[in-house]
């Protein structure tokens, strides 16, 4: 598989390095000679100078012959006529992001192949989607979905009072009160582990689980957590998230707000929106957010476009006694350092999410979809199982999977289920499959490279598989 990627800032960057560890041909196009360089000396890819929409730059990058074009630059036009000029080339799939052209969508991807361009994604609406689900979930850090979204991955922080603390993982897939959910990865400090079953829960560690979108109400009451969404929520920052997330977030009939400083804008928020108040503002000023009542806040959310003032407003609100807090941070970098702050619940990066999404949808032979956990070197794939793998030999237990490899989920025809050492696999199967890349070759030969013919067994078992 041939991939071209147009702009390699970060959201560029962050697609390159999963696509890379997955051993796809990757060539980045962009201006910039040190961001360039860059990615040559971190991945060793094959790199191209020179404007996006230059024929002659197509030309050199081969962007006809490219299995998939992914237009990520800063500028929305750039990206729409490269995508139109790769599709004239020949390139088979094209991926645009666009910020701030209204196509009159509010969704965060769009698949009406406009002008042949076959996804168009666009970040304000990605961000806005991520943090509508965690006012729905205000006791989670992070969420995504899989398996057509049948299945969420969640993170929960543990706290003093949580059951889970001082539990084993084995005790927690032993307890008969929760079904159809695992424990799939423990942030621990700096530390990422994969589970054993004689790794011991801490307070402080943040916990992933996979589960069946069906069961979170019971995950989170078995954990002693609020399953109600939040009630009260201020918005900080009424620019295009801020509006994204607002118009969003008044269809779940909330009592919501939006600090904004400019006041030309303000008139636009209170023409636009039906049912948010919107308060001409300074999120930064102690004195405004007391009068306004953010110590009511279920959830405060600052999305301006200044990381300082997203941290600031944050640190205040929780101070006056806002429940939980959400910052936007643009530097990548800075996110786990805010991690270890209390006052900050959750810091994000919106490039992070919408690379992540752009990965959702990057289909590259029978990889569905990829996931990277932050600041690991730990992965989810999502893999179909096509006719003649080794993994349909025999149970999962007998396939001797290594330390560091766990299958979190499976998609059988309509049935979802969460496997166990006895259950098998057979072709047709959707994966939710958790590795450290160490362990990449190893899964490759199991679950996605098929086995020569004379190494098949001359009879197979025949397995039922669910309708749909």
């Amino acid at each position: 598989m041939k991939v071209a990627i147009a702009g390699a800032g970060e959201v560029g960057y962050n697609v390159v390095g999963a696509l890379y560890r997955e051993g796809v041909e990757i060539v980045a196009i962009d201006s910039d000679p040190a961001v360039l360089e860059q990615l040559r000396e971190e991945y060793a890819i094959r790199t191209v100078q020179g404007n996006a929409i230059d024929p002659d730059v197509f030309e050199q990058a081969g962007v006809g012959q490219a299995d998939l074009f992914l237009a990520v630059t800063n500028f929305d036009e750039t990206n729409l006529i490269a995508c139109l000029m790769a599709h004239e080339a020949g390139a088979r799939k094209k991926i645009a992001r666009v910020k701030t052209i209204d196509f009159g969508l509010e969704r965060s991807v769009s698949d009406q192949n406009f002008l042949g361009i076959d996804l168009i994604i666009n970040p304000y609406e990605v961000v806005a989607e991520h943090l509508t689900h965690l006012v729905q979930l205000p006791q989670a850090t992070d969420y995504s979905q899989f398996l057509n979204d049948r299945v969420a991955l969640v993170r929960v922080p543990i706290g003093e009072q949580s059951p889970l603390a001082g539990q084993s993982v084995l005790a927690f897939g032993q307890d008969a009160r929760i079904s159809r959910t695992l424990i799939a990865l423990i942030q621990r400090d700096a530390e990422c582990m994969m589970p054993s079953a004689d790794l011991r829960i801490e307070r402080g560690d943040q916990v992933y689980f996979i589960s069946e979108r069906a069961q979170l109400q019971a995950l989170f009451r078995y954990l002693r957590l609020r399953t109600a969404p939040a009630r009260r929520v201020f918005i900080n920052g009424g620019g295009r998230i801020g509006y994204a997330l607002a118009r969003r977030l008044e269809k779940l009939g909330l009592d919501l707000r939006i600090l904004e400083i400019s006041e030309e804008r303000c008139r636009a928020l209170s023409q636009q929106l039906d049912r948010t108040i919107v308060l001409n503002a300074d999120g930064t000023d102690s004195r405004a957010l007391k009068a306004e009542g953010v110590g009511d806040a279920d959830l405060f959310i600052s999305v301006t476009a200044a990381d300082p003032v997203n941290v600031v407003s944050c640190l205040l609100a929780k101070e006056y006694g806002a429940t939980h807090t959400v910052a936007l941070v643009k530097q990548q970098e800075a996110v786990p350092v805010l991690l270890a702050y209390p006052a900050i619940d959750i810091p994000f990066s919106p490039r992070l999410l919408t690379a992540r999404k752009l990965l959702r949808f990057v289909r590259g032979g029978k990889l569905d979809s990829f996931f990277s956990f932050p600041n690991s070197d730990i992965e989810l794939l999502e893999l179909q199982i096509l006719p003649g793998m080794k993994c349909e030999r025999g149970t999962l237990a007998s396939l001797k999977l290594p330390a560091g490899v766990l299958i979190g989920a499976v998609k059988r025809g309509r049935e979802i289920f969460i496997p166990n050492g006895l259950d098998r696999l057979v072709a047709g199967d959707t994966i939710l499959l958790i590795q450290q890349r160490r362990n990449r070759n190893v899964t490759r030969s199991i679950f996605l490279d098929p086995e020569p013919l004379g190494d098949l067994p001359r009879e197979r078992t025949r397995l039922a598989t669910a309708g749909g």
